[in-house]
């Protein structure tokens, strides 16, 4: 039976890559990595905004991260493929990127805020919160909150149906922080709404029953 430190050093290893791809492959919008043992080798499959700049001409650059990859993190053989992603408007790390992007640009913090929002929003997110952190507009450090539709906040469940990102760019000033939080659309979640409903109706029944019955006790002592 393996030990812990196996399951430990696997996931830190993953976890290790992740935060390189992340830094590497900033430019192309990189979303996450998935990584699978095979007795070929170690399939790792990439999720981006722009795939064409990871695979590079003639898939120059997929060489290259094949053997860093091989090399600096301990994966042996690794045949990497590239997707794109299906919706980005869903991935909190996406749009932490353009987030970032756009103001390292030059555009104002709240127009950036506002129109990724709406981005998320118009693609039909259940709800999303975008926090910008940092020296805004004076010496003093302070954050800006945007925020719309249902967003959960607490509760096992809004740890599997919230996806959370956080990046920070450079600017003049000093450091912004920018974190995302997106909720999409999903059938868990519509299970969740029909039990809170189910609930609603229950209590809402058993208070009547209450109360019912405290009118008829009510109407029992008038007759006496």
């Amino acid at each position: 039976m393996p030990k812990p430190e196996f399951f430990i050093q696997k996931e830190l290893k993953k976890a290790l890559l992740d935060e390189y791809l992340g830094k590497e492959l900033q430019s192309a919008g990189y979303s996450s990595c998935e990584v699978v043992k095979t007795p070929l080798g170690t399939r790792i499959t990439i999720s981006a905004l722009r795939p064409g700049l990871i695979i590079g001409r003639r898939g120059s650059r997929i060489k290259e991260l094949s053997k860093i990859i091989e090399e600096e993190f301990g994966y042996p053989n690794p045949i990497i493929s590239v997707v794109e992603v299906q919706v980005p408007e869903f991935d909190p790390r996406i749009m932490a990127w353009q987030v970032a992007r756009a103001i390292a640009r030059g555009y104002r913090y709240r127009r950036v805020g506002f129109w990724v929002l709406r981005s998320i929003m118009e693609a039909g997110a259940i709800g999303a919160e975008i926090v910008i952190s940092g020296k805004l507009r004076t010496q003093r450090s302070r954050y800006e909150k945007f925020r719309e539709g249902i967003l959960l906040k607490s509760g096992e469940i809004a740890e599997r149906l919230v996806k959370k990102a956080k990046t920070t760019v450079l600017m003049k000033q000093g450091i912004i922080g920018i974190k995302v939080l997106i909720m999409p659309p999903s059938p868990e979640y519509e299970e969740y709404l029909e039990m809170e409903r189910a609930i609603k109706e229950k209590k809402t029944k058993k208070k009547m029953e209450v109360e019912e019955v405290g009118t008829e006790e009510a109407g029992k002592v008038e007759k006496k």
